[in-house]
């Protein structure tokens, strides 16, 4: 990890890494929370995040220098990383699980949540979020309404048309509830394709903020010796110099 952050093209693609996966934690943790269903394949994903975050979580923890300070200070890592669905369901504790989720929910947001709120603002995507999960919704009630679906499968319908991998066997029958459905899938492929390009503007973006951040406390120390000139040794002032004409041809 500290190697990483020396590397400054590798650690800007870590940071978005992670953040990029702890949104989907999120997202998959709220449908979980709302839908009493099991999915498998949210289930399968939810799991490698899991062990992704827990092995980045153990690399940290094995670089450290201060094990105890890291420990303090990653709390929340911690809690975001324990397996609570097994643990829960062999003590027979299921329903305490819809808590620990919520727990788990603001755990990961919390951990990621400058990095999480910095990516949803780019190119105003926030905006277009609440918009799709607002149709999700509608699309969702309206499904229930037209088709007699349950409003736990009607909201599990309405979210995988919407990311158009599509429900299995089960399509709407009604002309309103086909209708709702074509107008998910087109929402679906807008907001990937939103999501594709907020996510390479991020990544740009945050390149450049590093290296501005870099330029500007380099400049900043500089003036501050420059401050006590008549202190300063011929060697510092080549250095400085060397400095000046790196950050120029940078």
């Amino acid at each position: 990890m500290y190697n990483l952050k020396n590397n400054k093209k590798y650690f800007i693609l870590y940071e978005i890494t992670i953040a990029i996966l702890a949104l989907i934690s999120l997202l998959i943790l709220i449908i979980s929370i709302m839908v009493p269903k099991e999915v498998e394949v949210l289930n399968l994903i939810n799991n490698i995040i899991l062990f992704i975050f827990a092995t980045d979580y153990l690399v940290r923890l094995i670089l450290s220098k201060d094990k105890k300070a890291f420990f303090r200070r990653n709390l929340i890592d911690l809690i975001a990383i324990i397996p609570f669905d097994p643990i829960f369901q062999v003590v027979k504790l299921t329903r305490l699980l819809r808590f620990v989720k919520i727990i788990r929910v603001l755990a990961i947001y919390s951990k990621f949540r400058k990095s999480i709120d910095n990516f949803i603002k780019t190119n105003s995507f926030n905006y277009v979020l609440w918009i799709t999960l607002s149709i999700l919704i509608l699309g969702a009630l309206g499904i229930h309404l037209c088709e007699n679906m349950t409003l736990g499968n009607s909201l599990w319908w309405s979210f995988v048309t919407i990311t158009t991998v599509g429900y299995g066997d089960i399509s709407p029958k009604t002309p309103f509830g086909r209708l709702i459905a074509v107008f998910l899938m087109l929402t679906g492929i807008g907001f990937l394709s939103m999501l594709t390009g907020t996510i390479a503007t991020f990544f740009i973006n945050k390149g450049k903020n590093k290296n501005c951040d870099y330029r500007c406390e380099t400049i900043k120390m500089i003036q501050n010796k420059l401050d006590n000139f008549d202190s300063l040794t011929k060697s510092d002032i080549d250095d400085i110099c060397k400095v000046l004409n790196a950050l120029k041809n940078s």
